[in-house]
């Protein structure tokens, strides 16, 4: 009898991590299907279950020209931010792995690289916009893109970074005794070797900065308008079959730009 009950008691343990796992994954991702399925219904105000599926809502994104118009906005904010990113984290990677700066002063310098990370995004934009007022930037593009620069900075540095701490210096040492200088053993040698992280480093710069909302909303003004703040908008006037469809659109292209991104995170 002890035997079977510490036998049905393995068998619940060994279950309860997959159990765990299932209830997670449907907390996470629920409201999402709830989203997309509901992103189907032909009505302003669907309902569940939905009386038949229609794809009108898509087509209505389609020919939204402020929703399009934003989509583009955050595309090239999105693009701008991810090259930008990644060769400004490309830059503070190496500094803080491979330069010839003391132990302290890299640690100093990362410590200030990943600030944005834990200081509260609302002060991060209020703090963003009160510099780009007393720079004269104002409000548009160029105050948004720099804005998600320093947003999205410490991910790409401390993501090359590790990739960087994985090099063997004995390639680029290889090389140097062989006659190249340091531009060329970075050109030939560190770079491909550094290729999967940069663009990795890219696609989730590109993705944090598709979807960021507050530091865009304190610095956008009037004259640009981006994905999360045409949502926002649609949001205040309850237009809620649009806004499914939306969603859905938004969420495809940050999955597709993230996953790619964890994809490779590290070299095949």
């Amino acid at each position: 009898m002890v035997t079977s009950l510490a036998q049905l008691s393995e068998r619940g343990a060994g279950r309860f991590p997959g159990v765990v796992v299932a209830l997670t994954l449907a907390f996470l991702y629920g409201p999402v299907l709830v989203v997309g399925y509901l992103s189907l219904s032909p009505t302003a105000q669907p309902t569940i279950p939905l009386d038949a599926l229609s794809l009108r809502w898509y087509g209505e994104i389609a020919q939204n020209t402020r929703f399009v118009r934003s989509l583009v906005n955050s595309l090239v904010i999105g693009v701008a931010a991810a090259v930008g990113g990644t060769g400004l984290g490309l830059a503070g990677a190496y500094t803080i792995t491979r330069s010839q700066l003391s132990a302290t002063a890299r640690r100093g310098l990362a410590l200030v690289i990943a600030l944005p990370l834990f200081v509260p995004t609302v002060v991060v934009a209020f703090g963003i916009g009160r510099a780009s007022a007393i720079a004269g930037l104002g409000f548009g593009y160029l105050p948004v893109i720099l804005g998600h620069l320093f947003w999205v900075l410490p991910f790409t540095t401390f993501l090359l970074a590790a990739r960087y701490a994985e090099l063997d210096d004995a390639l680029s040492a290889a090389a140097a005794d062989l006659g190249a200088n340091r531009q060329t053993v970075f050109r030939t040698v560190t770079l491909p070797l550094l290729r999967p992280a940069l663009t990795a480093s890219a696609l989730f710069a590109f993705a944090l900065s598709f979807n960021e909302f507050l530091i865009t909303f304190f610095l956008a003004g009037s004259s640009v308008t981006t994905v999360p703040l045409e949502i926002f908008g649609k949001v205040r006037i309850g237009a809620t079959a649009f806004l499914n469809a939306a969603s859905v659109v938004v969420l495809l292209i940050s999955a597709v730009a993230a996953g790619a991104a964890s994809a490779l995170r590290k070299p095949v």
